[in-house]
Protein backbone atom coordinates (compact mmCIF):
# COMPACT_ATOMS: atom_id res chain seq x y z
CA UNK A 1 0.00 0.00 0.00
CA UNK A 2 2.63 2.49 -1.15
CA UNK A 3 2.55 5.72 -3.11
CA UNK A 4 0.81 4.38 -6.22
CA UNK A 5 -1.98 2.86 -4.14
CA UNK A 6 -2.34 6.00 -2.03
CA UNK A 7 -2.31 8.57 -4.84
CA UNK A 8 -3.82 6.65 -7.76
CA UNK A 9 -5.30 3.18 -7.32
CA UNK A 10 -7.34 3.53 -4.13
CA UNK A 11 -8.69 7.01 -5.03
CA UNK A 12 -9.52 5.76 -8.54
CA UNK A 13 -11.56 2.90 -7.10
CA UNK A 14 -13.49 5.39 -4.97
CA UNK A 15 -14.47 7.37 -8.09
CA UNK A 16 -15.80 4.42 -10.11
CA UNK A 17 -19.32 3.36 -9.04
CA UNK A 18 -19.07 -0.25 -10.23
CA UNK A 19 -15.61 -0.87 -8.76
CA UNK A 20 -15.18 -1.61 -5.06
CA UNK A 21 -11.82 -2.06 -3.35
CA UNK A 22 -12.33 -4.92 -0.91
CA UNK A 23 -8.85 -5.57 0.48
CA UNK A 24 -5.21 -4.56 0.37
CA UNK A 25 -1.88 -6.18 1.10
CA UNK A 26 1.31 -4.88 2.69
CA UNK A 27 3.96 -6.68 4.77
CA UNK A 28 4.40 -3.57 6.95
CA UNK A 29 1.91 -3.58 9.87
CA UNK A 30 2.03 0.21 10.13
CA UNK A 31 1.09 0.59 6.45
CA UNK A 32 -1.72 -1.93 6.90
CA UNK A 33 -3.09 0.03 9.84
CA UNK A 34 -2.87 3.24 7.83
CA UNK A 35 -4.71 1.68 4.85
CA UNK A 36 -7.45 0.34 7.10
CA UNK A 37 -7.93 3.79 8.61
CA UNK A 38 -7.54 5.82 5.41
CA UNK A 39 -9.49 3.68 2.94
CA UNK A 40 -11.54 1.35 5.16
CA UNK A 41 -9.90 -1.71 3.62
CA UNK A 42 -9.45 -5.13 5.08
CA UNK A 43 -5.73 -5.86 4.85
CA UNK A 44 -3.46 -8.88 4.65
CA UNK A 45 0.25 -9.38 5.22
CA UNK A 46 0.73 -11.71 2.23
CA UNK A 47 -0.75 -11.70 -1.29
CA UNK A 48 -1.38 -15.45 -1.08
CA UNK A 49 -3.65 -14.99 1.92
CA UNK A 50 -5.52 -12.11 0.27
CA UNK A 51 -6.12 -13.97 -3.00
CA UNK A 52 -7.15 -17.16 -1.24
CA UNK A 53 -9.52 -15.46 1.20
CA UNK A 54 -11.06 -12.72 -0.95
CA UNK A 55 -10.94 -14.25 -4.45
CA UNK A 56 -10.98 -10.80 -6.10
CA UNK A 57 -12.10 -10.33 -9.68
CA UNK A 58 -9.32 -7.79 -10.30
CA UNK A 59 -5.87 -7.39 -8.76
CA UNK A 60 -4.43 -3.86 -8.79
CA UNK A 61 -0.66 -3.97 -8.35
CA UNK A 62 1.19 -0.80 -7.37
CA UNK A 63 4.43 -2.18 -5.95
CA UNK A 64 8.10 -1.63 -6.94
CA UNK A 65 8.83 -3.13 -10.38
CA UNK A 66 11.02 -5.97 -9.10
CA UNK A 67 7.89 -7.58 -7.59
CA UNK A 68 5.54 -7.07 -10.56
CA UNK A 69 6.16 -10.41 -12.23
CA UNK A 70 5.68 -12.59 -9.15
CA UNK A 71 2.58 -10.74 -7.96
CA UNK A 72 0.93 -10.61 -11.39
CA UNK A 73 1.67 -14.28 -11.96
CA UNK A 74 0.15 -15.18 -8.59
CA UNK A 75 -2.97 -13.09 -9.25
CA UNK A 76 -3.51 -14.57 -12.72
CA UNK A 77 -3.08 -18.09 -11.33
CA UNK A 78 -5.84 -17.28 -8.82
CA UNK A 79 -8.16 -16.23 -11.65
CA UNK A 80 -7.95 -12.44 -11.29
CA UNK A 81 -7.64 -9.88 -14.05
CA UNK A 82 -4.48 -7.81 -13.49
CA UNK A 83 -3.97 -4.04 -13.69
CA UNK A 84 -0.32 -3.14 -13.09
CA UNK A 85 1.47 0.12 -12.45
CA UNK A 86 4.38 0.66 -14.81
CA UNK A 87 7.06 -0.44 -15.56
CA UNK A 88 5.57 -3.73 -16.79
CA UNK A 89 8.26 -6.13 -15.54
CA UNK A 90 12.04 -6.26 -15.32
CA UNK A 91 12.59 -8.30 -18.49
CA UNK A 92 10.76 -9.02 -21.74
CA UNK A 93 10.87 -12.73 -20.85
CA UNK A 94 8.81 -11.98 -17.73
CA UNK A 95 6.38 -9.87 -19.77
CA UNK A 96 5.98 -12.66 -22.34
CA UNK A 97 5.33 -15.20 -19.58
CA UNK A 98 2.58 -13.02 -18.07
CA UNK A 99 0.94 -12.44 -21.45
CA UNK A 100 0.99 -16.18 -22.15
CA UNK A 101 -0.47 -16.92 -18.71
CA UNK A 102 -3.20 -14.28 -19.10
CA UNK A 103 -4.13 -15.80 -22.46
CA UNK A 104 -4.26 -19.31 -20.97
CA UNK A 105 -6.38 -18.07 -18.04
CA UNK A 106 -8.58 -15.94 -20.32
CA UNK A 107 -7.92 -12.89 -18.19
CA UNK A 108 -7.09 -9.29 -18.99
CA UNK A 109 -3.66 -7.84 -18.29
CA UNK A 110 -2.92 -4.11 -18.53
CA UNK A 111 -0.15 -1.68 -17.54
CA UNK A 112 -1.15 1.78 -16.32
CA UNK A 113 0.63 3.99 -18.82
CA UNK A 114 -2.27 6.36 -18.33
CA UNK A 115 -0.98 9.53 -20.02
CA UNK A 116 -2.66 8.57 -23.31
CA UNK A 117 -5.99 8.99 -21.47
CA UNK A 118 -5.27 12.68 -20.79
CA UNK A 119 -7.19 15.08 -22.99
CA UNK A 120 -4.11 16.88 -24.33
CA UNK A 121 -2.81 13.64 -25.87
CA UNK A 122 -6.18 12.12 -26.76
CA UNK A 123 -7.30 15.23 -28.68
CA UNK A 124 -3.95 15.41 -30.46
CA UNK A 125 -4.25 11.83 -31.65
CA UNK A 126 -7.83 12.43 -32.81
CA UNK A 127 -6.71 15.42 -34.88
CA UNK A 128 -3.76 13.49 -36.29
CA UNK A 129 -6.12 10.69 -37.35
CA UNK A 130 -8.44 13.25 -38.96
CA UNK A 131 -5.54 14.60 -41.02
CA UNK A 132 -5.75 18.10 -39.50
CA UNK A 133 -1.97 18.53 -39.36
CA UNK A 134 -0.88 16.42 -42.31
CA UNK A 135 1.63 13.60 -42.01
CA UNK A 136 3.42 13.31 -38.65
CA UNK A 137 7.09 12.67 -39.35
CA UNK A 138 8.98 13.61 -36.18
CA UNK A 139 8.52 14.04 -32.43
CA UNK A 140 10.85 15.72 -29.94
CA UNK A 141 10.40 14.85 -26.27
CA UNK A 142 12.22 16.45 -23.36
CA UNK A 143 12.18 16.71 -19.60
CA UNK A 144 14.26 18.94 -17.34
CA UNK A 145 14.27 19.02 -13.55
CA UNK A 146 16.56 18.40 -10.60
CA UNK A 147 15.24 15.06 -9.44
CA UNK A 148 17.84 12.27 -9.57
CA UNK A 149 16.61 8.86 -8.45
CA UNK A 150 19.38 8.76 -5.83
CA UNK A 151 17.57 11.53 -3.91
CA UNK A 152 14.03 10.20 -4.40
CA UNK A 153 11.77 9.40 -1.47
CA UNK A 154 11.08 5.67 -1.85
CA UNK A 155 14.12 3.54 -1.05
CA UNK A 156 13.53 1.26 -4.04
CA UNK A 157 13.85 4.23 -6.39
CA UNK A 158 17.06 5.40 -4.72
CA UNK A 159 18.57 1.98 -5.38
CA UNK A 160 17.70 1.91 -9.09
CA UNK A 161 20.58 2.30 -11.53
CA UNK A 162 18.27 2.17 -14.55
CA UNK A 163 15.68 4.68 -13.46
CA UNK A 164 14.91 7.51 -15.86
CA UNK A 165 14.46 5.69 -19.17
CA UNK A 166 13.04 2.53 -17.57
CA UNK A 167 10.79 3.96 -14.88
CA UNK A 168 9.64 7.37 -16.16
CA UNK A 169 10.55 6.83 -19.79
CA UNK A 170 7.80 4.25 -20.20
CA UNK A 171 5.26 7.09 -20.28
CA UNK A 172 7.11 8.97 -23.03
CA UNK A 173 7.74 5.82 -25.07
CA UNK A 174 4.09 4.82 -24.80
CA UNK A 175 3.02 8.26 -26.01
CA UNK A 176 5.34 7.99 -29.00
CA UNK A 177 3.73 4.68 -29.98
CA UNK A 178 0.27 6.17 -29.38
CA UNK A 179 0.84 9.31 -31.45
CA UNK A 180 2.73 7.59 -34.27
CA UNK A 181 0.23 4.70 -34.11
CA UNK A 182 3.18 2.35 -34.59
CA UNK A 183 5.91 0.53 -32.69
CA UNK A 184 9.53 1.75 -32.84
CA UNK A 185 11.97 -0.33 -34.86
CA UNK A 186 15.39 0.71 -33.53
CA UNK A 187 16.90 2.89 -30.81
CA UNK A 188 20.23 4.61 -30.28
CA UNK A 189 20.80 5.94 -26.76
CA UNK A 190 23.43 7.46 -24.47
CA UNK A 191 23.30 7.71 -20.67
CA UNK A 192 26.49 9.61 -19.75
CA UNK A 193 27.57 9.77 -16.11
CA UNK A 194 27.48 13.55 -15.88
CA UNK A 195 27.47 13.71 -12.07
CA UNK A 196 29.78 11.35 -10.19
CA UNK A 197 27.69 11.47 -7.01
CA UNK A 198 24.63 10.03 -8.76
CA UNK A 199 24.55 6.43 -9.92
CA UNK A 200 21.31 6.34 -11.91
CA UNK A 201 20.78 7.45 -15.51
CA UNK A 202 20.23 11.14 -14.73
CA UNK A 203 20.81 12.17 -18.35
CA UNK A 204 19.31 10.23 -21.26
CA UNK A 205 19.58 11.10 -24.94
CA UNK A 206 17.94 8.76 -27.44
CA UNK A 207 16.76 8.59 -31.04
CA UNK A 208 14.13 6.10 -32.17
CA UNK A 209 13.30 5.04 -35.72
CA UNK A 210 9.66 4.43 -36.57
CA UNK A 211 8.19 2.95 -39.76
CA UNK A 212 7.88 5.14 -42.87
CA UNK A 213 11.07 7.14 -42.20
CA UNK A 214 9.80 8.79 -39.02
CA UNK A 215 12.00 9.75 -36.07
CA UNK A 216 11.64 10.62 -32.40
CA UNK A 217 14.23 12.11 -30.06
CA UNK A 218 14.29 11.98 -26.26
CA UNK A 219 16.22 14.24 -23.91
CA UNK A 220 15.67 13.59 -20.20
CA UNK A 221 17.78 15.67 -17.79
CA UNK A 222 17.19 14.86 -14.12
CA UNK A 223 20.04 17.12 -12.88
CA UNK A 224 19.03 20.31 -14.68
CA UNK A 225 19.05 23.69 -12.94
CA UNK A 226 16.79 25.18 -15.62
CA UNK A 227 13.09 25.83 -14.89
CA UNK A 228 11.29 22.52 -14.45
CA UNK A 229 9.61 21.02 -17.50
CA UNK A 230 7.89 17.79 -16.53
CA UNK A 231 7.16 16.51 -20.04
CA UNK A 232 7.37 18.55 -23.24
CA UNK A 233 6.66 17.32 -26.75
CA UNK A 234 6.85 18.92 -30.17
CA UNK A 235 5.20 17.11 -33.05
CA UNK A 236 6.48 18.00 -36.50
CA UNK A 237 3.81 17.46 -39.14
CA UNK A 238 3.44 18.20 -42.83
CA UNK A 239 1.22 21.27 -42.36
CA UNK A 240 1.67 22.30 -38.72
CA UNK A 241 3.63 21.86 -35.52
CA UNK A 242 2.01 20.78 -32.25
CA UNK A 243 3.47 21.66 -28.84
CA UNK A 244 2.23 19.58 -25.90
CA UNK A 245 3.18 20.53 -22.33
CA UNK A 246 2.37 18.43 -19.26
CA UNK A 247 2.96 19.64 -15.74
CA UNK A 248 2.13 23.32 -15.94
CA UNK A 249 2.50 26.06 -18.53
CA UNK A 250 3.48 29.71 -18.10
CA UNK A 251 4.27 31.05 -21.54
CA UNK A 252 4.08 34.40 -23.33
CA UNK A 253 4.49 34.45 -27.10
CA UNK A 254 4.24 37.06 -29.83
CA UNK A 255 2.60 36.16 -33.13
CA UNK A 256 3.47 38.49 -35.98
CA UNK A 257 1.29 37.77 -38.99
CA UNK A 258 -0.09 40.99 -40.44
CA UNK A 259 -0.03 42.62 -37.01
CA UNK A 260 1.57 41.71 -33.66
CA UNK A 261 -0.54 39.60 -31.33
CA UNK A 262 0.44 38.72 -27.75
CA UNK A 263 -0.58 35.28 -26.51
CA UNK A 264 -0.45 34.11 -22.89
CA UNK A 265 -0.75 30.49 -21.68
CA UNK A 266 -1.07 29.91 -17.95
CA UNK A 267 -2.35 26.71 -16.32
CA UNK A 268 -1.14 24.12 -13.85
CA UNK A 269 -2.01 21.03 -15.84
CA UNK A 270 -0.91 21.34 -19.42
CA UNK A 271 -1.96 22.17 -22.94
CA UNK A 272 -1.77 21.11 -26.57
CA UNK A 273 -1.16 23.94 -29.00
CA UNK A 274 -1.27 24.01 -32.79
CA UNK A 275 1.32 26.24 -34.47
CA UNK A 276 0.80 27.10 -38.12
CA UNK A 277 1.73 30.02 -40.42
CA UNK A 278 3.19 32.05 -37.57
CA UNK A 279 0.14 31.66 -35.36
CA UNK A 280 -0.60 29.48 -32.34
CA UNK A 281 -3.90 28.16 -31.01
CA UNK A 282 -4.55 26.02 -27.93
CA UNK A 283 -6.97 23.19 -28.73
CA UNK A 284 -6.81 21.17 -25.48
CA UNK A 285 -5.86 22.08 -21.92
CA UNK A 286 -6.00 20.80 -18.35
CA UNK A 287 -6.34 23.08 -15.32
CA UNK A 288 -4.45 20.66 -13.12
CA UNK A 289 -2.33 17.53 -13.67
CA UNK A 290 -4.67 14.70 -14.66
CA UNK A 291 -2.79 11.67 -13.34
CA UNK A 292 -5.74 10.48 -11.24
CA UNK A 293 -8.50 11.23 -13.80
CA UNK A 294 -6.44 9.48 -16.48
CA UNK A 295 -6.07 6.42 -14.25
CA UNK A 296 -9.83 6.47 -13.64
CA UNK A 297 -10.46 6.59 -17.40
CA UNK A 298 -8.04 3.72 -18.00
CA UNK A 299 -9.64 1.60 -15.27
CA UNK A 300 -13.13 2.32 -16.59
CA UNK A 301 -12.09 1.07 -20.02
CA UNK A 302 -10.52 -1.99 -18.37
CA UNK A 303 -13.80 -2.72 -16.53
CA UNK A 304 -15.86 -2.24 -19.69
CA UNK A 305 -13.74 -4.81 -21.48
CA UNK A 306 -14.21 -7.28 -18.63
CA UNK A 307 -17.97 -6.72 -18.77
CA UNK A 308 -17.95 -7.44 -22.51
CA UNK A 309 -15.90 -10.59 -22.06
CA UNK A 310 -13.15 -8.98 -24.15
CA UNK A 311 -9.89 -10.68 -23.18
CA UNK A 312 -7.82 -9.28 -26.05
CA UNK A 313 -4.22 -8.72 -24.90
CA UNK A 314 -3.15 -6.13 -27.48
CA UNK A 315 -2.67 -3.50 -24.75
CA UNK A 316 -0.37 -5.82 -22.80
CA UNK A 317 1.58 -6.60 -25.97
CA UNK A 318 1.96 -2.85 -26.60
CA UNK A 319 3.25 -2.45 -23.03
CA UNK A 320 5.75 -5.19 -23.80
CA UNK A 321 7.00 -3.15 -26.79
CA UNK A 322 7.48 -0.12 -24.52
CA UNK A 323 9.44 -2.25 -22.04
CA UNK A 324 11.59 -3.66 -24.82
CA UNK A 325 12.30 -0.15 -26.16
CA UNK A 326 13.56 1.06 -22.77
CA UNK A 327 15.73 -2.02 -22.23
CA UNK A 328 17.08 -1.75 -25.78
CA UNK A 329 18.02 1.84 -24.97
CA UNK A 330 20.27 0.64 -22.16
CA UNK A 331 21.77 -2.00 -24.45
CA UNK A 332 22.59 0.76 -26.92
CA UNK A 333 24.11 2.99 -24.24
CA UNK A 334 26.41 0.17 -23.14
CA UNK A 335 27.84 0.05 -26.68
CA UNK A 336 28.30 3.81 -27.05
CA UNK A 337 25.01 4.50 -28.78
CA UNK A 338 24.98 1.76 -31.42
CA UNK A 339 21.59 1.11 -33.02
CA UNK A 340 19.71 -1.74 -31.33
CA UNK A 341 16.71 -3.51 -32.83
CA UNK A 342 13.49 -3.30 -30.80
Amino acid sequence: MGGAAERLLAPACAQIPNLKAIAGCDPDPDRRAWAESRFGLKTYSTPEELLRSEQPEIALIGTPPDSHFALAQLALEHGAHVFLEKPFTQTTEEADALIDLARAQQRLLAVNTQYRYMDIYRRTRERLAAGDFGRLYGIQVWQQMFHPADLDGPNWRRQMRRATLYEFGGHALDLLCYLFDAAPQEISALTPAVRDEFHSDVLVQATLKFPQDRLATLWFNRVSHAPMRYLEMRLHCEHASVRISLGGVARISLDWVGRPRLRVSLNKGGEAREERDGRARTFASMRSPAFLPATVAHLEEFLARIARGDNDLTAAEEARVVLRASLAGYESAETGGAWVHI
